[in-house]
C-alpha cells in the first residue's frame, strides 16, 4: 500500500490527472482547512504544497492564446443564467452555483488564457454555515421569525476569475478647491453670521505605484461585490494547480484582459485623485482634471475562492457571498417592516422634540451661503 501511495503522489504532479483515490477509486476533494486532497470513503488524504511565484506578465505584450487546459477541465454552460462554469472533466451532473439550475450543456471549447494563479480556499463549508447563521442573528432589522428558525442555505464553492494589474503612473493635474469661512454682516437686528467659500487653484504632478489592482473578470459577480469581499491576498496565490479545484467549480472569464485594464484604470483614477487632494486643506472641490500615463503594466490571471450562497424566506430568494480566504460575508437578508417603522417613528419623535425645545428657547439667526 505504501508503494501504491508513493506512486499516486508522483502521478498527482501531472496537471492533466483525474484525481481518484488509490485505495477505493472514489473522487478526491480538496479540504480547505487541512490543505489536503481527501477521500470521504476510506479516509485517504494527501497534503498539497502550493508553489509560490512572483512572476507577472507584460500587459502590452499579452495576447489571448489558445488554451492549454482542455485535458484537465471542461466548460458547462448554464442555459438559464448564461454562466460558463469550468469543472473537472469527470463531472457528469452539475448544478449552476449562480442560479441553482441543472440546465447546463457541455462545451468542449475553453477559449482564451489558462489561469496563471490560484488562491486556495481556506474557509470550509461548515465554517461558512456558522458565519451565515451568526450574520442572520446579528442583523437588527431581520424578522424575529427568521432569527429563531434560520433556513438552510444552498452553498457552493466557486473559484471566480480576476485580473490583477500592477502599474507605475505619472499624473499631471489642475483644479479648483474651496475653503469655507464665516463672517458677520449687517447691523442691529439684521446682524447675522454667513458662511462663504474662498476658492483657490491647484496644479502639479503625482507619481503613484499600484500593486495588484483586483478586477472582476466575470459578469456574474460585479466589481462592487468583489470590492466588498476584499481583501484577497493575490500576491500570495500559488501557481495554477487543478488539484485545488477538486470538489469545486470555477467560472471562466468573460471580461477580457483589455476590458479589465480599463476598469483597473477607473480604480486607479479614484485613488490618484484621493492622494492629490490629500495634499491640500479644503472643504469643497469645484473641479479636478487629471491626465495619467501608465508604464510597466503587469498582469496575472488568478482564480479566487468565493462561497456563493442563497436561502429562501417567504417565497423570496436572498443571496450572500463569503470570501473563501478570510470569511468576510456580504449579501442581502429579509427586513422586518415593523422594526423599520418603529425606528422611523422614534427618529421623527426625537426631531419633533428638538424643534419644540428650539422654538421654546428662541432662535439665533444663521444663514449658510450655498
Amino acid at each position: 500500500m505504501d508503494n501504491q501511495k508513493q506512486a499516486f503522489e508522483e502521478e498527482l504532479k501531472a496537471e492533466n490527472e483525474v484525481f481518484k483515490c488509490p485505495g477505493c477509486g472514489a473522487n478526491l476533494t480538496f479540504e480547505p482547512e487541512q490543505e489536503e486532497l481527501t477521500c470521504q470513503y476510506c479516509d485517504y488524504h494527501v497534503r498539497l504544497k502550493g508553489t509560490s511565484s512572483q512572476q507577472e506578465f507584460d500587459f502590452f505584450g499579452a495576447e489571448d492564446v489558445k488554451n492549454t487546459w482542455n485535458n484537465e477541465m471542461k466548460i458547462l454552460h448554464c442555459q438559464n443564467c448564461g454562466a460558463n462554469n469550468v469543472v473537472e472533466k469527470k463531472i457528469i451532473s452539475y448544478e449552476c452555483p449562480f442560479c441553482g439550475t441543472a440546465q447546463v450543456t457541455d462545451s468542449e471549447e475553453l477559449p482564451g488564457l489558462r489561469p496563471q494563479r490560484v488562491l486556495p480556499f481556506s474557509v470550509n463549508k461548515e465554517t461558512t454555515i456558522k458565519l451565515y447563521q451568526n450574520w442572520i442573528k446579528r442583523r437588527f432589522f431581520a424578522p424575529k421569525k427568521l432569527k429563531k428558525d434560520i433556513p438552510n442555505a444552498k452553498i457552493n464553492g466557486v473559484y471566480l476569475p480576476v485580473w490583477t494589474y500592477d502599474a507605475e503612473t505619472f499624473t499631471s493635474y489642475r483644479g479648483r478647491l474651496g475653503k469655507r469661512y464665516t463672517r458677520t454682516v449687517g447691523t442691529g437686528k439684521n446682524r447675522r453670521v454667513v458662511t462663504e467659500i474662498r476658492y483657490f487653484s491647484i496644479s502639479g504632478t503625482k507619481y503613484v505605484s499600484f500593486d495588484d489592482i483586483v478586477v472582476s473578470a466575470s459578469r456574474k459577480i460585479s466589481q462592487g461585490q468583489i470590492t466588498q469581499l476584499q481583501p484577497f491576498n493575490t500576491n500570495s496565490s500559488y501557481l495554477y494547480d487543478p488539484r485545488y479545484l477538486s470538489g469545486f467549480s470555477a467560472e471562466h472569464y468573460d471580461i477580457s484582459l483589455k476590458e479589465g485594464f480599463n476598469k483597473a484604470k477607473e480604480i486607479a483614477k479614484k485613488r490618484i485623485e484621493q492622494l492629490i487632494l490629500a495634499r491640500y486643506n479644503y472643504d469643497v472641490v469645484s473641479y479636478l482634471h487629471t491626465n495619467t500615463t501608465y508604464d510597466q503594466v503587469k498582469y496575472k490571471y488568478v482564480l479566487i475562492p468565493v462561497w456563493i450562497c442563497s436561502f429562501d424566506y417567504n417565497k423570496k430568494t436572498y443571496r450572500y457571498y463569503v470570501n473563501g480566504e478570510t470569511g468576510r460575508l456580504v449579501g442581502s437578508a429579509p427586513v422586518s417592516v415593523g422594526r423599520v417603522l418603529l425606528i422611523v417613528f422614534l427618529v421623527l419623535a426625537v426631531i419633533a422634540l428638538i424643534v419644540i425645545l428650539f422654538m421654546s428657547f428662541g432662535t439665533t439667526s444663521y444663514y449658510p451661503y450655498p
